[in-house]
């Protein structure tokens, strides 16, 4: 994917993100309450479908994280849920990649595809913890920075 593919007119974050990837999907039974609404923890396993997306277009997903050396922790995340996504909805989730020189920080947004309506806003902070050592790591380790080279 080229770096033009991977950036959308419709982000939320619009000119502070350097990469951005979407995916569409569909909550299944699984993900719902018995009122068929998306049960509220369930909402950051739709993160982590576009948050693959978009590292899988820098080439460095969890395979390659882990052969680089380096376990990328979810440290913090901040969800705001505006309405409810519900059973068989077809949503459009999208990962932008918002900060990465000491740590990275990805927005999230889930939009219903019909309509184009904000279902929910969220963003992840992920930091590098060198696998040998076990140690956070202050800044961005130089493999990440090749990878974004030509984003940036």
């Amino acid at each position: 994917m080229k770096p033009d593919d991977a950036i959308r007119d419709a982000a939320p974050t619009r000119g502070r993100a350097i990469l951005r990837a979407s995916v569409d999907t569909r909550p299944q039974f699984y993900d719902v309450d018995p009122m068929g609404i998306v049960w509220h923890g369930n909402y950051a396993k739709f993160f982590e479908i576009a948050r693959v997306e978009l590292l899988g277009v820098i080439d460095y997903g969890y395979a390659k994280m882990e052969e680089s050396g380096f376990a990328w922790p979810i440290v913090d995340m901040q969800i705001k849920y505006i309405q409810p996504v519900r059973l068989l909805q077809e949503i459009v989730v999208e990962a932008s990649l918002l900060e990465w020189e000491n740590r990275l920080k990805i927005g999230f947004e889930i939009r219903d595809k019909a309509t184009g309506k904000r279902c929910t806003r969220a963003s992840a902070v992920q930091v590098a913890v060198d696998m040998a050592s076990n140690q956070m790591q202050w800044e961005t380790p130089p493999i990440l920075r090749e990878k974004l080279r030509p984003y940036l």
